[in-house]
């Protein structure tokens, strides 16, 4: 009877499936930003603890590395920001990415932000030259009354059909430039993604993928509503590396962290008549420069394309004692640096740098040209404003509560580095819903005067996006152009330093930590 019984259950248990099991391998990759060739990284040895440095990236090792994985059964997307990170990008305004994501033979890619920093009429010149399927469902050019996108494409690997949807970054105006993206409209994602899913199910697809350009926490948002329909959201934008995918809901979410630094690897097994995933593993797959493995046809297109720029770009412009660090959302030494160099050379009061808008950090030795590009890639303009003492507390008011509401949503903050303002708060305070949480606030030594004029300088993303930093202040803001571009700025400056060993200092305390 035992034995029957067992017999019986195994039974069961085979037919609880079809036979039709099929395997698939998604390879993917985020937020490449332009980083062609191999770059330097560095951690800490498990053994001896010293700091071991080597190289990783670039299109010769993503090349290399999608030839040894790749298979007939692969699936191979990326989920946007290509563009904008090392001077290349900004010199063909995009078109070099292009040309690049073409050789890898992709079967679908998303739009980020920063396609669109060279403005919404590059990006479409430049996604005429794509070989390649360019999603976005919900980003519209009214101009030419079209998606800057498909907004979704199907793909069938070991037969299994795959629905792919595009989703760009909902806030992108908050990410852009105003004039950058002026001819576009955002479409409401999750009404997108319905008809998306309504329309793939009625092509009899398979698996049903979402590849976003909004970051993990929003993926994870999505995967809550969607999750009856969808099975895997391949992510970008927030630059997480997820060494395991996330499971939310049944669905699989993965992100490949950034820079070319890792390719993902999402191994499948689907039942294709029950259109269900059974099983699932991701990893990531580090991308160290090895010889073996480097396509060397690949790593030689990318030198004669910017062979052309390397006298430029390698020229020394000064010596750096310490390494500099980026930093989105702490104090750090390079925001810092950034910060000062616009309030000297514009001879403001005040020097802000939003921590986003450092793309790189910088370990210590000589301070390149092309370092300041890659630090620095949006080009963007100083512009100075002029405010009262008032006014100016008004504004840390409304920046501190902002990012302390983000913090509490569990999001990343965006610090503004400063220069010559120190000021301290009590976040425990603010949080409690007291107006009155700032401390001290001071230009120099000197306590700032509600009544006197103090003058900023930043950049004109910042200035333009004053709503997102800064809040609502009754004032007029009235920005002036001073003919600086941050990169020149910066090179001059670097220049007339010579030498920086600045370590990071104290200019923000919360005195409830």
């Amino acid at each position: 009877m035992r034995i029957l019984l067992i017999i019986l259950a195994s039974f069961f248990v085979l037919n609880a499936y079809s036979q039709d099991i099929k395997e698939v391998t998604i390879l993917h990759w985020n937020d490449f930003h332009a980083r062609n060739q191999p770059y330097k990284v560095s951690k800490k040895d498990s053994v001896t603890g010293e700091q071991v440095y080597y190289l990783v990236g670039g299109v010769g090792s993503m090349t290399g590395y999608l030839k040894k994985y790749r298979t007939p059964n692969s699936l191979i997307l990326n989920a946007g920001d290509d563009f904008q990170g090392t001077p290349i990008s900004n010199f063909t305004r995009g078109k070099s990415q292009i040309e690049i994501l073409n050789t890898y033979n992709l079967d679908a890619f998303v739009l980020g932000n920063h396609e669109f920093d060279y403005s919404q009429y590059s990006l479409d010149s430049a996604l005429a030259l794509a070989k390649f399927d360019v999603l976005s469902a919900n980003v519209f050019m009214q101009s030419k009354n079209k998606l800057m996108g498909k907004p979704y494409t199907t793909k069938t690997v070991n037969g299994v059909k795959f629905g792919i949807i595009g989703i760009t970054l909902p806030e992108l105006f908050e990410t852009s430039i105003p004039v950058n993206v002026k001819d576009l409209l955002m479409l409401n994602a999750d009404s997108v993604i319905k008809v998306g899913i309504t329309e793939l199910k009625n092509d009899n697809c398979d698996v049903i993928v979402l590849l976003t350009h909004i970051g993990l926490e929003e993926d994870k948002q999505l995967a809550d509503k969607f999750y009856p329909d969808v099975d895997i959201i391949v992510g970008g934008h927030s630059h997480t590396t997820l060494f395991k995918p996330v499971r939310r809901n049944g669905v699989v979410i993965v992100q490949a962290g950034s820079y070319g630094r890792n390719l993902g690897k999402l191994d499948l097994k689907i039942d294709v008549d029950k259109d269900t995933v059974l099983e699932s593993y991701g990893t990531l797959i580090e991308t160290v420069l090895d010889s073996s493995i480097f396509d060397k046809d690949a790593g030689a297109r990318i030198d004669n394309m910017i062979a052309q720029y390397l006298p430029e770009l390698s020229q020394v412009i000064g010596k750096l004692e310490v390494d500099w660090r980026a930093s989105y959302s702490d104090e750090s030494n390079l925001g810092q640096f950034e910060a000062d160099a616009f309030r000297i050379k514009t001879g403001a009061d005040i020097g802000f740098v939003n921590g986003g808008g450092l793309r790189k950090s910088l370990l210590k030795g000589d301070i390149l040209v092309g370092d300041i590009w890659e630090i620095n890639p949006f080009g963007n303009d100083i512009q100075t404003i002029t405010v009262s003492g008032k006014t100016l507390k008004q504004m840390l008011k409304n920046n501190i509560k902002i990012r302390l509401e983000k913090v509490a949503k569990g999001e990343g903050a965006e610090l503004l580095h400063n220069s010559g303002l120190t000021y301290s708060y009590d976040s425990k305070k603010a949080l409690e819903g007291s107006d009155d949480f700032l401390i001290s606030v001071n230009i120099g030594r000197a306590e700032v005067d509600d009544n006197a004029m103090y003058t900023i300088a930043s950049n004109n993303y910042v200035i333009s996006q004053f709503k997102k930093f800064f809040g609502d202040i009754s004032d007029t803001i009235t920005p002036k152009d001073t003919g600086y571009n941050d990169r020149d700025l910066l090179i001059e400056y670097v220049k007339e330093v010579k030498v920086v060993s600045q370590q990071v200092e104290k200019r923000i305390t919360d005195v409830s930590k």
